[in-house]
């Protein structure tokens, strides 16, 4: 399904870096609606523009936006999105497919450094999660604990595709909470545009010169309530290149004890999918502790990943809720996931940023237990280390 309307301009009611945000007038049936456009285009009222109508017509969850494809009585041909160099198409063969600045490719200042076939993470430690909405408390926390640490985010293509999308992208990279975004595969409009995960994960630590990376997807994941058809699926994907890599990965799953659906409760069907069966790799897995019958059930769906597959579960203490909330005050807007306050669903939140305690201390750990052969960090003997160095001094913070 594809659906196309025409919609005159009443306004534009906001504008970030990257997005505005359009009222328009569909012509069809006179009524005014919202539109987002990706474009460095000024409009002006009575413009006709082109809209992507079809998730608002199928009430998905895009905000209740139509999309612009573009200006219906323009003609002249013109560039809406600028690039220097880049010939890599992003969205290729789409109506929307654009050229993009990749740092692999001839033209860029960094393909040098790419074609080296020894670039390694070099240590670098990854929190690698599903919800974008945790990024906001995970980042600030880390920035929090580690004011000099140099911090990106890798953005993957299983979600949202434009990282303009992201409120919170916008928000933390204009307060300077974020360094630097990279967006990989048909994503597009960070900081740093990559072929691929792995080129991304490359390109935070040796162009961005990250101290530590968070990856996790954009907004808008899909989900089928089956264990295959789901978007954080990619984040195997994920494990793979960071371990293959030489980084070091921690997973925080996706947790809810307010979902109404059971196969999200406790630890998301989601990511036990990903850890019991389509990680190939071991990773550090963060838990929360919790001393009730939310805790047994996350030991039991714990003991069924471990009967499948060897990862390195580590418990730590949540913090209370005092922190979260001096967060959020300074953030400035509300912290919620599915449509949920983290006053109605803490543990999330909470484990966010338990998960940010947890990736700074591995950060020190790894800077100061480390030393010769950065590409084999992620082995497992090493991720046993650090696990059980976790798992000693997480108390709570």
């Amino acid at each position: 399904m594809l659906s196309l309307a025409a919609g005159r301009v009443i306004q534009v009611k906001e504008k970030r870096s990257g997005l505005q945000i359009v009222e328009v007038c569909l012509m069809d049936s006179g009524q005014r609606e919202l539109a987002l456009s990706y474009a460095a285009e000024d409009y002006r009222q009575g413009d006709v523009l082109l809209l992507n109508t079809t998730a608002v017509r199928l009430r998905l969850g895009t905000g209740g936006y139509h999309v612009v494809v573009g200006k219906a009585d323009e003609w002249t041909e013109r560039q809406v999105i600028g690039r220097s160099y880049g010939h890599v198409m992003k969205m290729r063969y789409a109506p929307w497919q654009l050229a993009v600045d990749t740092v692999e490719e001839q033209d860029s200042d960094y393909h040098e450094l790419f074609r080296r076939e020894d670039l390694s993470l070099e240590g670098t430690v990854v929190l690698i999660a599903e919800l974008h909405s945790l990024l906001p408390v995970s980042v600030l926390r880390l920035r929090q604990q580690q004011p000099s640490f140099n911090i990106a985010y890798v953005m993957p293509d299983g979600a949202s595709l434009p990282a303009a999308m992201s409120q919170h992208v916008d928000r933390l990279r204009a307060s300077g909470a974020l360094d630097a975004v990279i967006t990989t595969g048909h994503a597009w409009g960070g900081d740093y545009e990559a072929v691929t995960i792995h080129s991304g994960l490359l390109a935070a630590r040796h162009v961005a010169k990250a101290d530590v990376i968070v990856c996790m997807l954009g907004p808008g994941v899909a989900g089928t309530g089956t264990p295959y058809g789901f978007s954080g699926v990619q984040l195997a994907e994920v494990i793979h290149a960071v371990t293959a890599l030489g980084g070091v990965p921690l997973f925080l799953p996706r947790l809810s004890f307010a979902d109404p659906r059971s196969r999200h409760h406790g630890i998301s069907h989601h990511s036990l999918s990903i850890l019991a069966r389509f990680a190939l790799t071991p990773t550090i897995l963060l838990l929360p502790r919790l001393d009730d019958a939310r805790g047994q059930l996350l030991e039991e769906q714990v003991d069924r990943v471990l009967a499948m597959k060897p990862q390195h579960p580590v418990w730590a203490e949540l913090p209370d809720s005092d922190g979260l909330e001096q967060l959020e005050d300074a953030y400035g807007r509300p912290f919620s996931s599915m449509g949920r306050s983290w006053r109605e669903d803490p543990v999330p939140f909470l484990a966010a940023y338990m998960a940010a305690d947890q990736l700074s201390r591995s950060a020190a750990w790894m800077n100061c237990t480390i030393s010769g052969g950065w590409d084999c960090s992620a082995l497992p003997d090493t991720l046993a280390a650090l696990a059980l160095y976790l798992t000693r001094s997480a108390g709570q913070p």
